[in-house]
C-alpha cells in the first residue's frame, strides 16, 4: 500500500506542475489585459496627477527597495511595504500607469531571488494586479483621492485595501493549493487570513502618501515617507532581534535536550558501567549494564560493597587504587579489572577512578569503567597467533626458541641436558604436489597429533614451517636418554597416518643435538640439530642422526657456504670472466664465453666446481643465472661501443638444467635484451647435451621460442652424452661445441681426429657451426683448422679474464698494429 501511494504521488506530480504553469500563465495574462484595459477603457483618464519621470523613477525605486526588505511578522512568512508605493501610484496616476511601472520593478527585484522563473513572474503580477483593482474600487466609490472629504474617504480606503488583500492572498492561496494538492481555502485560512489588518494599515499609508503628494508635491511624499520608513526599519530590527533571541533559546533548549539524551544514552548503552562509591567503598549508584553484559548476569539489586562484584584476583589492586585516590583527590587512577557476572563468567573492564567527594553534585568516588572484553579476547588471539602455528596449533619457531633459551638457563643451573630433535617428513613435497595442498595440510595436522601422542606433556612440540617439526626435551640425564626419546619419535612414524581419506606410512628423518650445561645457546643447539637432520637425509632418510662435531665438520662448512652463497648476489661478490673464441682461419676474436666466478671476501676466488653444484642443489642457480645473463648482455653492449675493432661478435651464456626448465626463461631473455639494448643475434645460449636429452620435447619447444627471439643456440659438451643425430636433426640449434675430451689428443691420435672430423661433417650437413673447446697447444689448433673446425677457445689463446684484460687482448690481437703485422 505504501508503494502504491508513493506511485500515485509520483504520477500526480507532473499534473500539478502543469496546473500551476497554466495558472501562472492565466494570472500573467490577466495582468496584461488589465493594463491594456486601464489605458483603453473608460478608466483611461483616471488619475489625479500627470505622472512625470521623477515620480515614476522614485516609485520604481521604492518598489524594488521595499520588495527586498522583508520582515518576519510573528514567525510567519516575510512581509514588505511594496503595496504602499504601488497603491499610492495607482491613486495618483491611475491603475494603468501603476501596473505598467510596478510589474517591471517587481521583476527587477525578483532577479536576485533564488526562485524559478515562473514564480518570479507570478509574484511580479499578483501585487500590482491586486493594488490596481483596489485603486479601481476606491475610484468607483470615491472618485479619487482628495483632501476635501478626508474623514469620509478613510472607510472607502479600507474597503479598497481589503479588496486588494482578498485578491492578493486569494491568488497566492490558489497557487500554493495547486502546487501542494491542498485546498486553497485551507491554505488561505492557515497562511494569509491574519494579514487583513496589515493590508488595512498599508492601504491607509498609501492613501496618506498620495494626499501628501497632491498637497505638497514630492517634498510632501518624502516628509511623509521618512517616518514610515524609520518605523519600518525599527520594526525590522526589533523582529530580527526577537527572532534571533527565540532561535538562540530554541537552539539552547535543543542542545540541552540532546545533551541530556546523549548522557542518558551513554550511561545506559555504554559498553561498561558507572559507579559512585562512598569513602568506605560502599555503593551510592551503579548504572545498568551496557553493551556486552547480559542483563540477567548483572545484579538485580545494587550490592552494598563494590568489591563484591570484583573478581577475587583483582580485589587487592582495586583496593590499592581506591586508597590512592582517597589520599590524592586531584589525581585520577586507571585500573584494569574483571567483574564477576552470572554463571561463573566475568568480563574485562578498564576503569578510571577519580575522587569527587568534594564535588557537591556528586560527593563520591566515581568509577567510570569501559568494557574491554572483546579487546582482551582479540589480544589473546593475536598473542596466540603470534606464537603458534595456525594449521596445527603447535608453538611456532619464535615460541620454541624462547622456551629453548629458558630451558638452557634452567639446565645450566641444574647441571642437566636439553635435547632438541628436528623432524622432517620424508617426501612430503611429492604428496603435497600430487594430492594437493589441502591433503598436505591434513597430513601435517595428523603428524603433529602423532608427535604429541608419543611424547610427554612437559616436552615442547613445535612446527617450524613447511614439513619441519621440532621437539625440546628438558631435564635429560644423559645422551642415551635423549637418543631413546628420539627413537620413540622415529618409531611413531612406522604406523600408518590417516589424512584426507588416505592411509600411508610417512617416514621421517630425525636429527638430534644434546646440550652441554652452559656451553651452548639456543641458536647453536638448533644449528647442530639442523646439521644432524641434514645428515639423516643424506644417509637415506627414515633414520636418526646424532650430531657429532668431528664427523659433521664438513656439513657445517657446507651449511656456511650455502648461507654465504645466498648472500653472494646481494653483496655483489660474483664476477664474470670472459674467454675469447678465436676464428682459426683469421686468428681474430669472434666471440666470448661468459664464465661466473665467486670472489669470496675471505676465501678469495672460489672455483666454479665448488659452488655451482651447491647453487644448483639449493636453487640459487636461478638467481645467479639471472645475474649472469644481465651482466653478460650489458657488457657485450658496452663493447659494441668501446671496441669497434671487434666488428660483429657473440657472447655465450651457459644455462643450467634448472634455468632451462624455468617457465619464464624466454620472457626473461627477451626482457634482458630489451633492458640492455643488445641485438638478439649477438647472444648465444649454451645448453649441455645432457640437459637437452632429459626432455627433448620441452627442449624443442624452448629452442624454437628462443630462435623466435633471434638468439643463437649452442649444444655444449657435444659427444659426452647421447650424441643422437636424431635430436640434432629435430632441434633448431646453431652451434655444436666439441667437448675438450675429444680435442686433447687430436694432434696425436688419428681416431680422435676422425671423431672430430665426423662431427664437423655432421654439423656442416645440418648447417651448424662447430666450436672446439680446450685448445692448449698450437698443434691442436692447426689440426682442427685442417679438419674444417671454424672456431675454437682454450688456454692456448687465452684463459678466462676480467673485462680490462680482455679489452687489452682484443686491441693487441686485432687492433690496427696487429692487422698491419
Amino acid at each position: 500500500m505504501l508503494a502504491a501511494a508513493q506511485l500515485r504521488r509520483t504520477a500526480s506530480r507532473p499534473r500539478r506542475e502543469i496546473a500551476v504553469g497554466a495558472y501562472v500563465a492565466a494570472v500573467v495574462g490577466a495582468t496584461a489585459l488589465a493594463i491594456v484595459y486601464a489605458f483603453a477603457g473608460p478608466m483611461a483618464d483616471w488619475g489625479r496627477v500627470a505622472p512625470d519621470w521623477a515620480l515614476i523613477a522614485a516609485m520604481a525605486a521604492l518598489i524594488i527597495l521595499f520588495e527586498n526588505q522583508r520582515i518576519d511578522l510573528f514567525g510567519h512568512s516575510g512581509q514588505t511595504l511594496t503595496f504602499v508605493p504601488i497603491f499610492a501610484l495607482a491613486l495618483l496616476a491611475g491603475p494603468g500607469v501603476a501596473t505598467l511601472i510596478a510589474v517591471p520593478a517587481m521583476l527587477a527585484a525578483g532577479v536576485g531571488a533564488r526562485l524559478v522563473w515562473y514564480k518570479i513572474a507570478f509574484n511580479a503580477c499578483v501585487i500590482p494586479l491586486s493594488s490596481a483593482i483596489g485603486a479601481l474600487v476606491f475610484y468607483a466609490l470615491a472618485g479619487g483621492p482628495t483632501t476635501e472629504h478626508l474623514l469620509l474617504h478613510l472607510p472607502l480606503v479600507l474597503i479598497a485595501a481589503e479588496t486588494a488583500f482578498v485578491l492578493n492572498t486569494g491568488l497566492l492561496a490558489v497557487a500554493v493549493g495547486l502546487s501542494t494538492g491542498r485546498s486553497p481555502l485551507a491554505v488561505w485560512s492557515e497562511k494569509y487570513r491574519w494579514l487583513a489588518p496589515h493590508y488595512a494599515a498599508l492601504g491607509l499609508t498609501g492613501y496618506a502618501a498620495a494626499i501628501s503628494y497632491i498637497e505638497l508635491g514630492p517634498a510632501g511624499m518624502a516628509i511623509f515617507a521618512t517616518p514610515v520608513g524609520v518605523v519600518w526599519i525599527a520594526m525590522a530590527q526589533y523582529t530580527s532581534r526577537a527572532r534571533d533571541g527565540v532561535e538562540r533559546l530554541q537552539t539552547a533548549n535543543r542542545a540541552l535536550s540532546r545533551n541530556e539524551e546523549r548522557f542518558r544514552s551513554l550511561v545506559q548503552n555504554a559498553p561498561g558501567f558507572i559507579a559512585v562509591l562512598n569513602e568506605d567503598g560502599t555503593l551510592q549508584y551503579l548504572s545498568t549494564p551496557g553493551v556486552g553484559a547480559s542483563a540477567d548476569a548483572w545484579p538485580r539489586e545494587m550490592p552494598r560493597d563494590f568489591l563484591s562484584l570484583v573478581r577475587s584476583q583483582d580485589q587487592a589492586e582495586v583496593t590499592s587504587v581506591l586508597a590512592d585516590v582517597l589520599a590524592t583527590p586531584e589525581v585520577e587512577r586507571t585500573v584494569e579489572l574483571q567483574l564477576s557476572h552470572g554463571g561463573g563468567k566475568s568480563r574485562h573492564y578498564s576503569a578510571i577512578v577519580k575522587n569527587l567527594l568534594a564535588d557537591e553534585a556528586v560527593h563520591g568516588i566515581v568509577v567510570n569503567a569501559r568494557d574491554v572484553t572483546e579487546r582482551k579476547t582479540l589480544e589473546d588471539q593475536l598473542r596466540h597467533q603470534a606464537f603458534h602455528d595456525e594449521l596445527t596449533g603447535l608453538p611456532n619457531r619464535a615460541l620454541f626458541h624462547d622456551r629453548l633459551e629458558q630451558a638452557l638457563v634452567g639446565a645450566a643451573r641444574r647441571a642437566c641436558h636439553v635435547a632438541v630433535l628436528l623432524i622432517d617428513l620424508d617426501r612430503f613435497k611429492v604428496i603435497n604436489d600430487s594430492l594437493g595442498h589441502a591433503i598436505g595440510d591434513e597430513l601435517l595436522v595428523s603428524a603433529a597429533q602423532r608427535l604429541r601422542s608419543h611424547l610427554r606433556e612437559s616436552d615442547t612440540v613445535a612446527r617450524l614451517g613447511g614439513d619441519e617439526f621440532a621437539v625440546m626435551i628438558e631435564d635429560v640425564a644423559s645422551r642415551s636418554d635423549a637418543e631413546a626419546a628420539a627413537m620413540r619419535v622415529l618409531a611413531a612414524f612406522e604406523e600408518r597416518l590417516s589424512f584426507g581419506g588416505h592411509q600411508a606410512v610417512i617416514t621421517a628423518s630425525v636429527g638430534l643435538a644434546v646440550s652441554e650445561p652452559g656451553e651452548l645457546d639456543a641458536a647453536d643447539l638448533m644449528r647442530r640439530a639442523d646439521v644432524a637432520v641434514f645428515r639423516a637425509k643424506e644417509e637415506g632418510r627414515a633414520r636418526l642422526a646424532v650430531y657429532d662435531e668431528a664427523v659433521d665438520a664438513s656439513s657445517t662448512r657446507r651449511f656456511e657456504m650455502e648461507s654465504e652463497l645466498r648472500r653472494a648476489v646481494d653483496r655483489d661478490e660474483l664476477r664474470l670472466l670472459y674467454q675469447p673464441e678465436i676464428d682459426l682461419r683469421s686468428g681474430l676474436v669472434v666471440g666470448f664465453e661468459a664464465l661466473v666466478r665467486w670472489e669470496h671476501p675471505e676465501r678469495g676466488l672460489v672455483p666454479p666446481q665448488e659452488f655451482i653444484p651447491l647453487a644448483e642443489e639449493t636453487g640459487e642457480i636461478i638467481r645467479i643465472g639471472h645475474w649472469v645473463l644481465l651482466e653478460a648482455c650489458r657488457q657485450a653492449q658496452a663493447w659494441r661501443l668501446t671496441l669497434p675493432e671487434l666488428g660483429r661478435f657473440t657472447v655465450a651464456v651457459n644455462l643450467s638444467a634448472k634455468e632451462f626448465l624455468e617457465p619464464d626463461l624466454v620472457w626473461r631473455v627477451a626482457q634482458t635484451l630489451r633492458d640492455t639494448g643488445l641485438d638478439a643475434s649477438m647472444l648465444r645460449i649454451e645448453i649441455t647435451e645432457t640437459v637437452v636429452m632429459r626432455d627433448t620435447h620441452v627442449a624443442r619447444k624452448v629452442f624454437f621460442e628462443l630462435k623466435g627471439l633471434g638468439v643463437e643456440i649452442a649444444i655444449d659438451d657435444f659427444g659426452t652424452g647421447y650424441s643422437s643425430l636424431n635430436y640434432l636433426r629435430r632441434l633448431p640449434a646453431d652451434v655444436l661445441k666439441v667437448d675438450r675430451s675429444f680435442v686433447t689428443e687430436v694432434d696425436h691420435d688419428e681416431r680422435e681426429a676422425a671423431i672430430v672430423r665426423a662431427v664437423v661433417h655432421v654439423a656442416q650437413a645440418l648447417d651448424m657451426h662447430v666450436v672446439a673447446e680446450g685448445i692448449e697447444r698450437l698443434e691442436q689448433s692447426v689440426v682442427l683448422a685442417e679438419i674444417g673446425c671454424e672456431t675454437a677457445q682454450g688456454y692456448y689463446f687465452s684463459r678466462p679474464q676480467d673485462v680490462a684484460t680482455i679489452e687489452r687482448f682484443v686491441r693487441e690481437r686485432q687492433g690496427p698494429s696487429a692487422r698491419a703485422a
